[in-house]
Order: C-alpha cells, then sequence, then structure tokens
C-alpha cells in the first residue's frame, strides 16, 4: 500500500492526511497498526491526537546476526563442490544477511499515558514509514 494523501474542503469533518501500511493519520487521530512486524499485523489501535506526545522513526539493524549469515552463506554459495541445494541455501542466508544489515523502520508513537507502541516494516517500507511520521509530526505541531 503506497503511501496516500488527501483532503477535503469541508470544514470541522476528519480529514486523512495520509494512508500508508503502518496506519493512517487524520486531522483528529491516529489509526495505528500496534505491535506489527515483520511476520505479524498487528493490531488496531485508535489514538486521539491530543493524546499523542511524540512520535518516533528508527532503524534497526542487526549487525552481528547478518555479518554471521553471510560469513556462513557466501562460503555455502560459491563454493563449487558443494551440492545445488547447499548453493541455494547459501544464497537464501545471504539474503537474509542483507535483509538483517539494510535494516527496518520501526515506528513508535507515544501517548500521554506514556504508552510507547512500536509498529515495525520491512526494509524497502522505510519512505512510507517516514511519510507515517512526518504526518503525525505535521499535526503535533499544527496543535501547538
Amino acid at each position: 500500500m503506497n503511501a496516500q494523501v488527501s483532503q477535503t474542503d469541508a470544514p470541522g469533518q476528519e480529514q486523512t492526511l495520509t494512508s500508508t501500511i503502518f496506519g493512517q493519520v487524520t486531522t483528529k487521530r491516529v489509526i495505528y497498526n500496534r505491535s506489527r512486524g515483520w511476520f505479524s499485523g498487528g493490531s488496531r489501535e485508535d489514538i486521539p491526537l491530543a493524546h499523542v506526545t511524540s512520535v518516533r522513526l528508527d532503524t534497526t539493524r542487526h549487525l552481528l546476526g547478518g555479518i554471521l549469515l553471510a560469513l556462513i552463506g557466501l562460503p555455502m554459495a560459491l563454493k563449487a563442490a558443494n551440492s545445488n541445494s547447499m548453493q541455494v541455501i547459501g544464497v537464501l542466508l545471504v539474503a537474509l544477511a542483507m535483509l538483517l544489515l539494510w535494516g527496518s523502520p520501526t515506528v513508535y508513537v507515544n501517548t500521554a499515558g506514556q504508552d510507547k507502541s512500536r509498529s515495525k516494516g520491512l526494509p524497502w517500507q522505510r519512505e512510507q514509514a517516514n511519510s507515517f511520521v512526518e504526518a503525525i509530526r505535521q499535526q503535533l505541531v499544527q496543535r501547538q
């Protein structure tokens, strides 16, 4: 799902500012996919904008795991004496190592009750995470 931005001209009505895989930001609330991860969809949480105190975007990288998988996978993938199945496993390990080293975007939304909810995306979803965070920040600045 690509980031979508739309606005209507009716005053007082809720307007959707952006919609991404991390959630939606409207003029009145944040609809957030909390506890989302690589293999889990998470759960939907509606937070009024008045309760949101801060938002943060981090990039989570697993250097040790990525380097270890690359060191194991590269010799397996490149060694001609290995069977085809071992070479395929080596290529898969190297691909996973690249994902771990590339890093995943993680969005944290903090509310007035000090509830920090996180949502993690895949490495190529960083632009959607940035769009989601910037829309929330824009609403927080306008609120002040």
